[in-house]
């Protein structure tokens, strides 16, 4: 039901006289609509400010009643805002942060209105009053909501953003987008309250902008996807700047997030720049967020080893990686006869999950392993062959 609606039956203008009908093109003219709104307006308009200024016993009457409600409502919201500034804040942007940022919104516009309204129904007030009371009432309450809305939705992300701790720069472009989002959303849904309320078909508008929009689309559908990939990097936090990350068979450091595309510094030194789309394609491993990294690898001894000697092994590698510093110990034991040695797999953690601490903490536990096996008589294998021969040929007589 359009907002016009409910004033329409005291309306004393061209839009009652005439209503539009069904087929009737300038139903379908915004402009036109407008333009006999605005004639319909001034004239209603005219006879209101005739009525304040008769000087008569009502007009000066229900003058009083706007002033006093719209003070009373004034002071309410000084009331509501001097309260709220007192409540306790455990964190930035906290809730009572946009509770008191939505209602410092409430204008003094809309409390008119408000406080018109409500003389008209307890006064009566002259049909052209009214009628000019309800039209600047819903116009007013359209932008009122509007921006009440907008702040809300502004506020809630602006907390988020608030408590997020991603990327400073990064957080603050996208919360820049998406607040240009918000604000396109919600004036665009008021703009077409508005122009339904003044006649406009709107139907048609929608129509010529949705074909609009579409072709847009096509043509920025890939700056769009990377856009909102930045979005979603940002909001959904899969890495953050100076995380290490690995993704198809690269892997590197995040040194920045932009709104299309991510710069990574490669392992070997050069910096990639992927688009954000490209890289959330990605199955990504991000190797920041590991309490601890786990480390594999293999040794072997000679055969001559003493077999009670080889036995004893995995318990001499625990005590000789107890004492080595940022590592944890967890398995070693015989995993295979190798051509030439009796291989043994060994797993330790690193308790420094940066990449490289985590080879230094490897290199740390190979050398005592070098050190402290020898010290128990035993020898690394490496890879030989023997040849035997079964007999010299004799030596040819003359």
């Amino acid at each position: 039901m359009r907002f016009g609606e409910w004033f329409q039956t005291g309306l004393p203008v061209r839009l009652q006289d005439n209503p539009p009908t069904e087929g009737d093109d300038t139903a379908a003219d915004p402009i036109e609509a407008i333009t006999e709104t605005a004639a319909d307006a001034t004239e209603a308009a005219t006879e209101f400010l005739g009525w304040i200024g008769s000087g008569e016993l009502e007009a000066l009457i229900a003058l009083g009643l706007v002033i006093t409600l719209t003070l009373a409502q004034w002071l309410a919201r000084w009331a509501v805002l001097k309260g709220i500034v007192q409540l306790p804040r455990n964190e930035d942007y906290s809730i009572a942060d946009l509770f008191y940022r939505v209602v410092k919104r409430f204008h003094t516009y809309f409390m008119i209105m408000i406080a018109f309204v409500v003389t008209d129904a307890m006064l009566s007030l002259p049909n052209a009053v009214s009628v000019i009371v309800k039209i600047f009432f819903v116009l007013a309450a359209i932008l009122q909501i509007a921006e009440w809305v907008q702040e809300f939705a502004v506020g809630f992300i602006r907390r988020n953003v608030a408590r997020s701790s991603g990327d400073a720069r990064a957080l603050a472009s996208a919360f820049n987008i998406i607040k240009w989002f918000i604000s396109v959303a919600v004036w665009s849904v008021a703009l077409l309250l508005i122009l339904d309320n003044v006649g406009a078909d709107v139907t048609a508008l929608l129509a010529g902008l949705g074909i609009g929009g579409i072709a847009i689309g096509i043509a920025a559908q890939g700056v769009f996807r990377d856009l909102f990939s930045s979005l979603s990097i940002v909001i959904d936090k899969p890495f953050q700047v100076g995380d290490t990350v690995r993704y198809g068979d690269s892997w590197g450091i995040i040194e920045d997030i932009g709104l299309k595309t991510t710069r990574v510094r490669a392992k070997t030194g050069e910096q990639m720049i992927i688009s954000n789309t490209n890289l959330l394609d990605y199955e990504i491993h991000n190797m920041q967020r590991m309490s601890r990294r786990r480390i594999e690898t293999v040794f072997g001894v000679i055969y001559q080893t003493d077999p009670n000697l080889a036995d004893q092994v995995p318990e001499i590698v625990a005590k000789i990686i107890k004492d080595v510093p940022a590592v944890d110990f967890d398995y070693c034991g015989m995993s295979a006869f190798g051509p030439s040695s009796l291989d043994y797999t060994l797993v330790f953690y690193s308790l420094q999950p940066d990449f490289n601490r985590s080879m230094a903490a490897q290199s740390r536990v190979l050398l005592a392993l070098f050190r402290g096996l020898q010290d128990h008589g035993l020898e690394f294998a490496y890879p030989t062959q023997t040849l035997f021969i079964e007999g010299m040929p004799e030596k040819a007589t003359a």
